[in-house]
């Protein structure tokens, strides 16, 4: 046992002594050297491609309009978030949560800039069946309830900048039940969308032109409870109506539809008209909707109704409607959705 060992140790000896140092230090920089020059491609690569990248951005950020202070910006806080800075040309979501990372990290941000950018790309509205981003979406004057500790308060939003939104306290005055730092919610209504509750602590409360406003926070978190189960499109289509006077007598009557969904439409009758017929919620009458490529026939109940200006404004459900008719009005739905959307894109270019 003792031999062998020594026989291996004599045979590292002997191995050791012939090998030429100056060679191995070379062997070992020629790999040192080859790791170097690959992370230094790689990273060059990177600085290639970012440089790329961003002239492409700019690029691109040019046709809308922008400044390069605007695209500066933009380029800036994208990256600082996490987002690709191509879809904040594109996509509001992603453009608003920038712009709320510039408008938070400088207290003296340009208010006018931002308000550019925005037009520019076509993000200063939405469509009125988009959700809502955030609370920068209110349209102005919209109304709702401010609601806190089981007391309920009307009000309708008087501004907004980029940091805050001033609700109007509608023919209220002090002393209010809530103080500056208390959490209020307000509730409020989109007649195309959903019903929104929204939370937020009351930074401010203050009188002007004999008005009590509330200044709260924008906030990109709030309750989204949806009215319908379906969309409804605004549409005009040439409608055949078929139902009864209160005494009973058959009447036709050829109007046009307000808005359509895959359950049901919605139509106005002109006051003199609809005095006279038995249309009350729960009726049943026959509908014929007149579509350019085909006709679609059901019966259809009264699900609400509503007095606007000179008409009586009816929603209605279908009975009976086949599923043949229902696929074709969701490919209809979709289509026109798709031009909505594509129309709201194309201004975008325009402004």
């Amino acid at each position: 046992m003792d031999e062998r060992v020594n026989i291996v140790v004599d045979a590292f000896k002997t191995t050791i002594e012939n090998v030429n140092i100056f060679a191995v230090i070379i062997v070992i920089l020629i790999f040192v050297l080859i790791g170097f020059f690959l992370v230094f491609w790689e990273k060059f690569e990177e600085f290639l491609s970012k440089r790329y990248l961003k002239k492409l951005f700019y690029r691109n950020g040019e046709n809308y309009g922008l400044t390069k202070r605007e695209l500066d910006i933009l380029w800036e806080y994208s990256h600082k978030i996490s987002k690709d800075p191509f879809l904040v040309l594109e996509y509001k979501s992603p453009f608003e949560k920038v712009v709320h990372a510039y408008v938070q990290e400088n207290p003296r941000y340009d208010e006018n800039l931002v308000k550019s950018m925005r037009k520019k790309l076509g993000f200063d509205r939405i469509p009125s069946f988009m959700p809502l981003i955030s609370t920068k979406d209110i349209e102005l004057f919209q109304t709702g309830n401010l609601i806190y500790e089981n007391r309920i308060f009307p009000v309708a939003l008087y501004d907004k900048d980029e940091r805050y939104m001033y609700w109007y306290l509608i023919d209220k005055k002090p002393p209010f039940p809530f103080d500056v730092g208390d959490t209020v919610k307000i509730r409020f209504t989109r007649e195309d969308d959903a019903v929104y509750i929204i939370e937020g602590k009351i930074n401010e409360i203050y009188q002007e032109d004999g008005k009590y406003i509330i200044k709260i926070p924008h906030t990109f978190r709030f309750i989204q409870i949806q009215r319908r189960r379906d969309f409804r499109l605004k549409a005009k289509i040439p409608l055949e109506l078929t139902t009864y006077t209160k005494d009973g007598k058959q009447v036709k009557m050829e109007i046009e539809t307000t808005d359509i969904s895959i359950d049901g439409v919605g139509f106005c009758i002109p006051v003199l008209k609809a005095k006279d017929l038995k249309m009350d919620i729960g009726t049943v009458f026959s509908v014929k909707l007149k579509f350019e490529e085909r006709e679609i026939e059901s019966q259809a109940i009264v699900k609400n109704v509503r007095e606007i200006g000179k008409n009586v404004c009816y929603g209605s459900e279908f009975k009976d409607i086949s599923n043949d008719d229902k696929n074709f009005l969701i490919k209809f739905i979709h289509t026109e959705q798709q031009k909505l959307l594509k129309e709201y894109k194309r201004l975008k270019i325009i402004e």
